[in-house]
């Protein structure tokens, strides 16, 4: 059996960020099962000619690779292969020597700063993040908090932005957002001003500061935390770069603060990436006149989030419900964590599901790539565990308390 050097894995992983899209669940389902340099080495083989999807596939099935079974699995191959066509060995070389002009690194699973709360995002977690700070990522991130929101915010939102992050700094919580205008700047700079760490997410590469006008920003943020992404240098900022970025900012984050989000914002995607994660969600009550408050009343509303007025009850939210992921005391493990008895098959099927909409067996088996069979046995067994439960119109992730 060939053993990759880390060197090896790492710029495989590089090469595959800039091929694929973020949360691409097919190419983080195939890395996991032959490993990133297979992976890439597949992709490219094709992209050159050098091979067909249909050889690629049969070359996986006489491996008993798992991901061969996969019915997409060819066109993803033919999909990626279309970028892999241009690229040879020195992109993702290009790229590490790019970000480390910048001052930067890629960070893979098994580094010592990978954020291993975002392995929670299961076959949408990422391949590897480009970062740019001085911040370690796993310390930043043990104990961090999402402040995010509407980008044409009033006066309002950004003060209670501002203040929710400057207390939250205060008491050595990472504040964590997406740059961008309105919500998300007043919080970053709050935290900034308190001399503490802060993390943005970015949609495109670490190295194009979106938006551009928030650039003194981004450096200031750069000079305390961090700035990440898993789209490769140079790429653009594009939509659906942007939802899929917010899953990040949920993962990463023990609670997700809305502070003013329209009927429609953004920031309910965030939102609803973290209630699909069990983490809490909590909302800042505006002006019942405000359009610009609609959607976090929604979330309230619907009791998927949570009431907040300040960081006390932010901060309450976290104590009492903080994943085991997050504790460092060793009260933590006095309860045995009801995730590390599961199977591969019942933590995919886990991540699949979702705490506020109750789906059904056959979304179930589709999201998580199983066949219906393997996805009623799994719910059983997550079922039995209390993670998952049945309701009268499908079936829902369960909050646990650890």
């Amino acid at each position: 059996m060939t053993v990759n050097t880390n060197e090896e894995v790492r710029a495989a992983i590089a090469s595959l960020l800039r091929i694929g899209e973020p949360g691409d669940g097919l190419l983080k389902r195939l890395v996991d099962d032959i490993g990133p340099v297979a992976a890439h080495t597949i992709v490219t083989v094709v992209g050159r000619g050098e091979a067909t999807a249909d050889e690629a596939m049969a070359g996986l099935n006489s491996t008993g690779a798992e991901a061969a079974t996969h019915g997409q699995m060819r066109e993803a191959i033919e999909r990626w292969a279309v970028r892999a066509g241009d690229e040879d060995v020195a992109v993702a070389g290009r790229d590490l020597d790019k970000i480390a002009r910048l001052g930067g690194r890629l960070v893979i699973p098994g580094d010592e700063e990978w954020p291993s709360m975002l392995d929670d995002l299961g076959p949408a977690a990422p391949l590897g993040l480009w970062v740019r700070g001085t911040v370690s990522l796993t310390r930043a991130l043990s104990r961090a908090v999402a402040v995010v929101g509407a980008r044409a915010a009033s006066n309002y939102g950004t003060k209670c932005a501002s203040d929710l992050a400057w207390d939250l700094a205060a008491h050595g919580i990472t504040v964590v957002s997406g740059g961008a205008f309105g919500i998300d700047a007043a919080a970053h700079r709050a935290a900034i001003a308190r001399e503490a760490p802060t993390i943005a997410f970015m949609a495109g590469g670490v190295d194009r500061f979106y938006p551009a006008a928030n650039a003194d920003l981004f450096e200031q943020i750069l000079a305390t935390g961090a700035i990440v992404s898993e789209t490769a240098p140079g790429m653009t900022p594009m939509r659906h770069r942007f939802l899929l970025r917010n899953r990040l900012i949920a993962a990463s984050a023990q609670v997700s603060v809305i502070v003013e989000a329209g009927w429609r914002s953004g920031a309910l995607n965030t939102a609803r990436h973290a209630l699909e994660l069990s983490r809490q969600v909590a909302a800042f009550p505006g002006s019942v006149y405000s359009a610009s408050s609609t959607g976090a009343h929604r979330l309230v509303r619907e009791h998927e989030a949570e009431l907040v007025t300040c960081s006390d009850d932010v901060i309450a939210l976290m104590d009492d419900h903080a994943p085991a992921l997050f504790d460092t005391d060793s009260g933590a493990s006095q309860r045995p964590d009801p995730l590390e008895d599961l199977g591969e098959r019942e933590k995919i099927c886990l991540n699949a599901l979702t705490v506020s909409k109750p789906l059904d067996v056959g979304t179930i088996a589709s999201r998580a790539g199983l066949t219906i069979t393997g996805a009623l046995s799994s719910l059983t067994v997550l079922d039995l565990a209390g993670l998952a439960e049945r309701r009268d119109t499908g079936w829902v992730k369960l909050r646990v308390r650890r």
